[in-house]
């Protein structure tokens, strides 16, 4: 897939099939609208292309209320990538960029720019300046563009949006949250050294510093984790700031079941499965080892039903 972030650099002899919007998480809704683009693409013989933006528009245009975002950068494109898309546009968004009408984003961007045949998009879409372009303005034209409307995904009757993962995710309900990602709720970053205290007072650890904004709410998780790509590996984390040893800042510790430590590793990627428990702070290390040994118990239990099911789900395709 090719990042593109300038119109310059967009190869003109070339008609797509477009998309465009945040893609925060590329949730299941995001995911049906590029399948639909990538399938469309096909049919006629050209590019498939999702626009996106950086910064975030509520970011630049009101930095009070911006959302903390689900994905980094970096995995937003790994994702919108494995969706099977040709190229990324990634446009700045700025000042100026915000002030364009919906008409000349249309006739600038998506006509002359992109060269759009088709434009593929949810119901709720808005853009250009204020927000005031909906699918109605896309709409006017269709002499144009063929304009393909995607309905809203719903999920167990929860309507699939970003802004409802977030919730989830800050409320430490990563299960619900993985249904509409229809995936695990990944965070990464670089490990970093932690006191040492895990190797002789309770159990030895992992410490990521997560490059994601959105951590999910405190406590201790299920989870699975990858040092520098190597295969995931079963794993617990806890999120919190380590009450028991009287600590403030907030970190990810995780404990790798069952395998080694590596000791080498520079990065993780850390998927989250399940809350166990709030973090809690117990009378005495000894204490929040047991706690920890359950809590293992526990994970195990969870990752043996996992392969059951896995393995079902294998035999019955």
């Amino acid at each position: 897939m090719k990042v593109l972030t300038s119109l310059a650099d967009v190869e003109l002899s070339q008609p797509s099939v477009v998309s465009i919007g945040n893609f925060d998480g590329l949730h299941l809704g995001h995911r049906h609208i590029l399948k639909t683009v990538v399938q469309r693409a096909r049919e006629l013989g050209l590019r498939s292309i999702a626009m996106t933006f950086s910064p975030h528009p509520i970011r630049f245009l009101a930095p009070d209320r911006a959302p903390r975002l689900i994905s980094t950068l970096d995995q937003k494109i790994r994702l919108i990538e494995n969706a099977g898309i040709d190229v990324l546009f990634l446009a700045r968004f700025d000042e100026a960029f915000s002030r364009i009408s919906p008409e000349d984003f249309i006739r600038q961007y998506l006509i002359h720019g992109l060269q759009a045949r088709s434009v593929c998009v949810g119901g709720n879409f808005n853009f250009g300046y204020r927000g005031s372009g909906t699918i109605e303005r896309l709409r006017q034209f269709q002499d144009q563009l063929e304009i393909i409307e995607i309905p809203p995904v719903r999920i167990r009757g929860t309507l699939v949006s970003s802004s409802r993962i977030r919730e989830l995710v800050a409320e430490g309900a990563v299960s619900r949250a993985c249904h509409l990602l229809a995936r695990w709720v990944q965070r990464e970053g670089n490990l970093v050294p932690g006191r040492g205290r895990g190797r002789s007072v309770t159990v030895p650890t992992l410490k990521l510093s997560a490059e994601n904004e959105l951590i999910p709410k405190i406590g201790v998780y299920i989870t699975r984790i990858s040092l520098d790509g190597r295969p995931f590996v079963d794993s617990i984390t806890n999120v919190g700031v380590r009450p028991t040893f009287q600590e403030t800042s907030l970190t990810l510790e995780t404990f790798v079941l069952g395998a080694s430590v590596p000791g080498a590793a520079a990065t993780a990627r850390l998927d989250f499965l399940k809350r166990l428990r709030d973090e809690v702070k117990f009378e005495s290390p000894d204490a929040l080892r047991r706690q920890i040994t359950a809590d293992i118990r526990q994970a195990q239990r969870f990752f043996r039903l996992l392969k059951t099911f896995s393995h079902a789900g294998h035999h019955s395709n």
